[in-house]
């Protein structure tokens, strides 16, 4: 069969979509089989598809028509429509203009549960876009079963029609030797032993409450400097709420943290820190747990349900809590290398060739049930 994915988002770094998008279509490249992929790009020369799989009948199409949800509702069905895919895969909006299968993923529903993260314009397109994007949709996918619960509440979907797909954490991320961290922190500025936190920096990521739990933490006797990575994103300023000056010398600001550098962060880390407000999987606390590095993560969303026993749950908006449980792992060695052991046993669960072989067959169910290429 013929699949056409939307891969436009990986293009930009930092940012959870591209991740998934970058890391699902290697895997599925990968993935033994006949299939053919259309890649529909916003660059088809950037250097992300120069670096995929070699694989026959992959084809990189370069969708440059139109911007943003122009490009999403019309352009994007006009090149589906061409290329004669069997069923097209999505995040959030099914485009126009084609009537083939359409898988879609909504990843979350962080508009409506954490508007303040999102800006006007987005929350009022998603607000539209989604609900009819998910009726229209063969199949809806998303990337835990507490988004599944929420996403079939919200809109009614059929049980039939959807299904809760985990993320994986890249084969690179995996406790690595001491030497090697040290030199990449080096470059970095930075030696081993913070706090680490890692997110889209936004209102979601709760990065108030975490800076005063890390004073709360540095009240009280010598602290490790708390480490914070990751794109700013809308509204970081007011999400701050002036603790950033407050904070001093003892938080340091990464920015946009290299992804082969990312390893040497986690390993690096006494502990890391993700007290999201919401969730629709957590990436980060993933990828830390699969380096060995104890996690404290919220109580909430789906935190929980990829965490499990092996981190410590908080509730994300008492700053004691944080602080508290931060606190314990760094003055017990003995249950922050349990929960090391215990994360790395429970990241392994999840893959992104698991995230491949499961969507994959989503593809070919949808594509099975819709109608034939020539048709198309």
């Amino acid at each position: 069969m013929r699949f056409g994915i939307d891969a436009h988002g990986a293009e930009r770094l930092g940012e959870g979509n591209a991740t998934y998008t970058r890391n699902l279509l290697a895997a599925l490249l990968a993935a033994p089989g006949a299939d053919e992929f259309v890649v529909f790009a916003g660059d088809a020369g950037h250097p992300f598809y120069r670096s995929l799989p070699s694989r026959p009948g992959l084809r990189v199409v370069g969708v440059r028509q139109g911007r943003g949800l122009a490009r999403l509702l019309w352009t994007l069905g006009a090149a589906a429509r061409a290329h004669q895919v069997d069923a097209l895969h999505v995040q959030y909006g099914a485009p126009l203009g084609y009537r083939g299968p359409v898988i879609v993923t909504v990843h979350d529903l962080g508009f409506l549960h954490v508007p303040d993260a999102f800006p006007l314009w987005e929350r009022l397109a998603l607000g539209r876009l989604v609900p009819w994007s998910v009726g229209r949709a063969a199949h809806v996918i998303t990337d835990s079963a507490y988004s599944l619960r929420d996403i079939r509440a919200r809109y009614g979907v059929p049980a039939a029609r959807a299904s809760a797909i985990g993320l994986g954490a890249a084969p690179h991320f995996r406790p690595r030797p001491a030497a090697e961290v040290r030199a990449t922190l080096a470059r970095h500025g930075l030696e081993p032993g913070f706090v680490f936190s890692l997110g889209r920096l936004n209102r979601r990521k709760n990065l108030e409450r975490l800076l005063a739990a890390h004073r709360a933490l540095a009240a009280r006797g010598p602290a490790p400097p708390l480490v914070v990575g990751g794109k700013p994103d809308y509204g970081l300023p007011g999400a701050l709420g002036g603790a950033e000056a407050s904070a001093g010398g003892r938080v340091r600001w990464t920015g946009l943290i290299p992804d082969e550098d990312l390893p040497a962060f986690y390993a690096g880390a006494r502990c890391f820190v993700y007290p999201s407000l919401f969730e629709g999987f957590g990436l980060p606390a993933l990828e830390a747990m699969a380096c060995g590095t104890p996690v404290v993560a919220a109580d909430r969303s789906a935190l929980p349900e990829l965490v499990g026993d092996a981190g410590l749950l908080v509730d994300p908006e008492r700053v004691d809590a944080i602080a508290e449980a931060v606190g314990r792992v760094l003055a017990d060695p003995g249950l922050a290398t349990t929960l090391g052991r215990r994360g790395l046993e429970r990241s392994r669960a999840y893959s992104w060739s698991r995230t491949a072989a499961a969507t994959l067959a989503v593809y070919r169910e949808a594509a099975g049930a819709g109608p034939a290429r020539s048709s198309a």
